[in-house]
């Protein structure tokens, strides 16, 4: 569904009560009306679905895919054009300049899965290789294209031209033969995973839709009636106020010295760096307003509820991104005490740390004593190797082979982005 802004949102699905349970880390605003009108278009979706009528499920996914991009089209855009994504952008200029004669012949595959843009191109259109290398080189000068289209216009964005970017994005990252390409081109994997981070990205709102819908068409003897009537619900944040017994920067100066770094210089040039004059300002306050975490809010509300529909190995909540590194740490805790898969724990974080985070009310002294190890550690790992990098700054120092997958719904699906990339060709 996304977010409008960089909210992170955490969904469970309550299937007893055929309703949907949402958390952030704010209240909702004005997104009532988004969800309403999301949900309307569910329900209405699941009634063509549960009566195979074609015309109607594609008219429905095209009013969802313009609901939902249009509310999310700040966020496509910044993340279309931020600068930190610069690196994966030029390295998409230079693939279509790879020698395409020579290339192809490294490549090989056996089985290609049916729900890919590969399958489309390759069995059914019986197209080369080597022509459909071309094909997916297009796409990328497609992606660059749009990419100066929208940095070109500014404020005056067009939709069509976002939701054609993000339908080619979600190609490119689908295709697996594109994998095997990046791998021949870039002899470094960081070039080529800078590639695919920025398509799963860019490309996340399509994807995200189309798993939904993917997962009803496939399943609707067993969730047709359930997304024919699903409804949502907010849950509320939960903040405190928690004051402080020293400054942060008291705090900064013990893990320093605990981590054996007593170069003064260093430590100048680290602050100034990474800290600027923020301890300014958070020396003044002798209280800090923390917040439980979207993702924890709705591991507590659930234990809280005593909520427990998943008996196999399913993920139990969704998350609209990568939890931060405290959140990633408490989630594995809570998977091991409450036996659960809530969310894939520690190896899946975006690695961010936020100042105001904080714990489950009456937590468990050996969890957070958990925690809190691991995040000291990770802490004092980090400024030693920060400070490593300031002093050499400052010079004192293949074949693919994939599963055939005979699913239909799939199938379709990527014929519909490949559809709509030839309409536009």
């Amino acid at each position: 569904m996304g977010n409008d802004s960089n909210q992170c949102t955490v969904v469970y699905p309550f299937l007893k009560e055929k309703k949907i349970l949402i958390t952030r880390n704010e209240s909702l605003k004005n997104d009532e009306i988004y969800f309403n009108e999301f949900f309307r278009l569910i329900r209405e979706y699941s009634e063509h679905c549960l009566t195979s009528n074609q015309n109607g499920m594609d008219k429905i996914y095209s009013s969802l895919k313009s609901l939902i991009f249009d509310y999310n089209k700040d966020k496509c855009i910044k993340r279309i054009l931020d600068h930190l994504v610069d690196d994966a952008v030029s390295n998409l200029e230079k693939l279509p300049n790879a020698d395409v004669d020579n290339l192809y012949k490294k490549i090989t595959y056996n089985k290609l899965n049916q729900g890919s843009p590969d399958y489309v191109y390759l069995k059914e259109k019986q197209m080369s290789l080597k022509e459909y290398i071309l094909i997916l080189f297009d796409w990328v000068n497609d992606i660059i294209s749009y990419g100066d289209s929208i940095r070109s216009t500014k404020d005056k964005h067009e939709l069509e031209t976002i939701l054609e970017f993000q339908t080619t994005g979600a190609l490119l990252y689908h295709s697996e033969i594109l994998r095997s390409v990046l791998s021949k081109v870039y002899s470094l994997v960081d070039d080529y995973e800078r590639i695919l981070y920025y398509l799963d990205n860019v490309s996340a709102h399509q994807r995200s839709l189309d798993l939904i819908l993917k997962c009803l068409r496939q399943r609707k003897s067993e969730y047709g009636e359930i997304y024919k009537n699903i409804q949502w619900s907010f849950i509320e944040p939960i903040e405190n106020i928690v004051e402080l017994n020293e400054t942060p920067s008291f705090s900064f100066d013990k893990i320093w010295l605990a981590c054996g770094l007593e170069d003064i210089e260093i430590k100048t040039d680290f602050k100034k760096d990474y800290i600027q004059d923020k301890f300014d300002s958070y020396d003044k306050n002798s209280e800090l307003k923390t917040c439980l975490h979207s993702e924890i809010r709705m591991i507590d509300y659930l234990i809280e509820q005593n909520i427990h529909e998943v008996h196999d190995k399913d993920v139990e909540i969704g998350i609209s991104k990568l939890p931060c590194y405290p959140c990633s740490l408490y989630i594995e805790q809570l998977n091991n005490k409450f036996k659960r898969n809530f969310y894939v724990g520690s190896p899946t974080s975006h690695g961010k740390i936020y100042p105001k985070w904080m714990f489950r009310k009456n937590e468990e002294d050996m969890i957070k004593n958990s925690v809190t190890n691991q995040l000291y550690i990770f802490l004092t790992n980090e400024l030693k190797l920060l400070e490593l990098r300031i002093r050499k700054k400052s010079g004192d120092s293949d074949h693919q082979e994939t599963e055939i997958d005979d699913d239909a719904v799939n199938n379709e699906f990527i014929h519909l982005m490949v559809k709509q990339k030839m309409k536009h060709q």
